[in-house]
C-alpha cells in the first residue's frame, strides 16, 4: 500500500481532532470576549461573528450548487457538501420530513464544549445552520429540533420553507 493512502478510520480521526481543536479555539475566544466584555455582551459578538461567517458560508454554497447545475432549492444545498464527510456522524432522520432532515450522533465540537462545560456559549456556534441556509436560501429556514447541548441525545435538524411573520 501506498504510503499516501489512509484508511477512512484514520481519516475521520483526523478531522476529528481537527474538530476538536477548532472547538478550543472558539471556546478559548468567547472566554476572552467575556472576561473583555461581559457574558452579554460577548454573547452579541459571538452571535453577530456566527451569523456572518454562515451567511458568508450560505452564499459561497449558493454559488457552488448553481455552478455545479442544480436548482437553487434547499434540499440541493447538500449536493455539494460544504462540510468534511469524514469526523461527524450523520444520519437521515427516521421519519424525515424531507431530504433536508438529519441527525448528528457525533458532532466534535458539541463533545469539547460539553467537556469543558461550556454548552450555553458553545450553543451559539450552532446557530450557523441557521445561518448558512439564510445566505444560501432566504425563503428557507434550517430548524433545530434537537441539541446535545441542550441536553438532547443528538442533534436533529430540518430546512423548512419560511413561514411570513404573523401568519
Amino acid at each position: 500500500m501506498s504510503e499516501d493512502l489512509m484508511f477512512r478510520k484514520e481519516a475521520a480521526a483526523q478531522v476529528r481532532q481537527m474538530g476538536r481543536m477548532m472547538a478550543a479555539l472558539y471556546y478559548h475566544m468567547s472566554r476572552e470576549v467575556v472576561a473583555a466584555v461581559g457574558k452579554e455582551q460577548a454573547k452579541e459578538i459571538i452571535s453577530k461573528a456566527i451569523w456572518a461567517l454562515g451567511r458568508e458560508r450560505g452564499e459561497q454554497q449558493k454559488d457552488r450548487v448553481l455552478a455545479a447545475g442544480y436548482e437553487h432549492l434547499p434540499q440541493n444545498y447538500g449536493k455539494l457538501p460544504d462540510l468534511p464527510s469524514l469526523g461527524w456522524d450523520t444520519e437521515k432522520a427516521a421519519e424525515a420530513e424531507n431530504d433536508t432532515h438529519i441527525r448528528i450522533t457525533y458532532c466534535p465540537f458539541a463533545e469539547v464544549w460539553q467537556e469543558k462545560n461550556f454548552a450555553e456559549l458553545g450553543r451559539l456556534y450552532c446557530y450557523i445552520d441557521q445561518a448558512k441556509y439564510q445566505g444560501f436560501h432566504p425563503d428557507s429556514d434550517m430548524v433545530t429540533l434537537k441539541n446535545v447541548l441542550e441536553g438532547d441525545g443528538y442533534c436533529e435538524m430540518v430546512c423548512r420553507t419560511k413561514v411570513p411573520d404573523g401568519k
